[in-house]
């Protein structure tokens, strides 16, 4: 007999009957999604080349859920480990949602950037998409509904000169891919949407980071040049936000969103606040 999902008695279950992918799912932003996801209701896949931390996050939420969840070692870069995904899904049934989250991170000024860098950067964090966005059409097309989510950045929105040409390039590429596959799979009643957010995994961006910063701090420093939070409630929980956009993005609440770009970064791409 499956727990009962003590958590989604105390909140609406907005994702229930949803087959969900995650990729990338093991850590940072794909883990928190995943959490949500399942205490909404959904039969959740987490994907991941990381599978010790994938596996662990499993059993941590299938002692929650019971036996919504499932993880499958893959990589996004791959048709035949994306294969494997979608039937590990149909354990379930057909695949209704695909957060496309994994990405990986470069940081490189052009003259020191390689070709197998930028190659790498974009196997995962551009044809990883591609390829996702192909497994789940079939039973998406079947269906006659379903919703794709890809995680881009604020790198995608605004340029930045600190090493990030190859990866917001492939940042920017995903925004494009959003809007033509929004125009390509609409008559199917399929919506495909981007999420560009302001950080995700701290893990990721640590190694590019000077010597003795303190990751979370200056993650939420960054995050509050603009935007402050309302006096007397704590800061904005960065990874929760995100995963909230993409609840709702995911769920039936946005049947008329697609192509949509929506930034999570308080306020960053707008511009800069000099007082």
């Amino acid at each position: 007999m499956n727990k009962p999902n003590r958590s989604t008695a105390a909140q609406p279950s907005r994702l229930e009957g949803k087959i969900i992918v995650v990729t990338g799912g093991a850590r940072g932003v794909g883990a928190v999604v995943a959490r949500l996801f399942v205490r909404h209701g959904a039969r959740v896949v987490v994907t991941d080349v990381r599978e010790e931390l994938g596996r662990a996050l499993v059993g941590e939420l299938a002692e929650e859920v019971g036996a919504n969840v499932r993880f499958c070692a893959a990589d996004v870069s791959s048709s035949a480990d994306w294969r494997r995904v979608i039937q590990t899904a149909h354990e379930f049934g057909p695949v209704s949602v695909l957060v496309n989250n994994a990405a990986i991170l470069d940081v490189a000024k052009l003259e020191d950037s390689t070709e197998e860098s930028y190659e790498r950067l974009f196997r995962v964090n551009q044809l990883g998409p591609v390829l996702g966005i192909k497994a789940v059409m079939p039973d998406m097309i079947e269906a006659r509904s379903g919703s794709i989510v890809n995680v881009g950045s604020v790198d995608a929105v605004l340029a930045q000169d600190i090493g990030l040409t190859a990866y917001g390039g492939t940042k920017w590429a995903l925004r494009g891919i959003t809007k033509m596959a929004a125009l390509e799979l609409g008559r199917y009643g399929v919506r495909v949407n981007i999420v560009n957010a302001d950080g995700g995994s701290m893990e990721m961006s640590e190694p590019f980071m000077p010597p003795g910063v303190i990751m979370a701090e200056a993650m939420e420093a960054h995050l509050h040049q603009i935007l402050e939070p309302p006096r007397g409630r704590p800061r904005v929980d960065r990874l929760r936000d995100i995963a909230n956009m993409i609840l709702f993005l995911a769920s039936d609440e946005s049947v008329g969103c697609t192509a949509g770009d929506y930034p999570v970064d308080g306020g960053y791409a707008a511009g800069r606040r000099f007082t």
